[in-house]
């Protein structure tokens, strides 16, 4: 028996407030990890924490493509100056911050499988699909680094955006997990 996804059940209403609430949400940690983390940056697009990172993989996995889109839309917000210089690269760019957490979310749901209604999920399973996530992330924003670039110099970004992405996903899981233990009643 095949059980639908969550976001294959979701009427269009509910996918275009999704995608809204998804670029908002990376907007606001976007805005919260530059104000909170400046000291970790390494460039305008790298840091050594990177809280928007929690936002990926958590939206591709409840809505899917759905997702995808509020990521690339929040994306593009942050991508402003190169928007207005150069959009053809801003487009590629938020492509690349969007999409390919929606590959590395459906390659260890399957290999882990776990099921489409994502039920079951373990704290172990959720910190393998952050890394796969940072993993993913880190490394398309490298090779289109280096393909831009044309140079190998940007191989010296990945490093601390994978690092920056996994601790940033860590830290926004690790906070949610606290918040639920304290918000939710225990079973006494």
């Amino acid at each position: 028996m095949h059980t639908a996804t969550p976001q294959q059940r979701l009427s269009l209403t509910q996918c275009l407030a999704g995608m809204a609430v998804v670029a908002l949400t990376y907007i606001l940690f976007f805005k919260l990890n530059d104000w909170a983390f400046s000291v970790a940056k390494v460039s305008n697009h790298i840091s050594w924490v990177f809280l928007p990172a929690a936002i990926r993989m958590l939206a591709v996995m409840l809505l899917g493509w759905a997702g995808v889109a509020g990521l690339y839309l929040g994306s593009l917000t942050q991508l402003g100056d190169l928007l207005a210089t150069d959009p053809v690269s801003a487009l590629v760019v938020a492509a690349v911050s969007s999409v390919p957490c929606l590959v590395a979310a459906r390659l260890v749901q399957r290999a882990l499988r776990v099921a489409p209604d994502l039920a079951g999920m373990t704290g172990r399973h959720l910190v393998i699909f952050g890394l796969a996530g940072g993993l993913a992330s880190s490394g398309a924003h490298t090779l289109y680094f280096v393909w831009a670039a044309g140079s190998l110099d940007p191989l010296a970004g990945f490093l601390p955006m994978f690092v920056g992405d996994t601790l940033g996903t860590l830290i926004v899981l690790y906070v949610a997990a606290l918040a639920l233990t304290r918000l939710l009643p225990r079973g006494d």
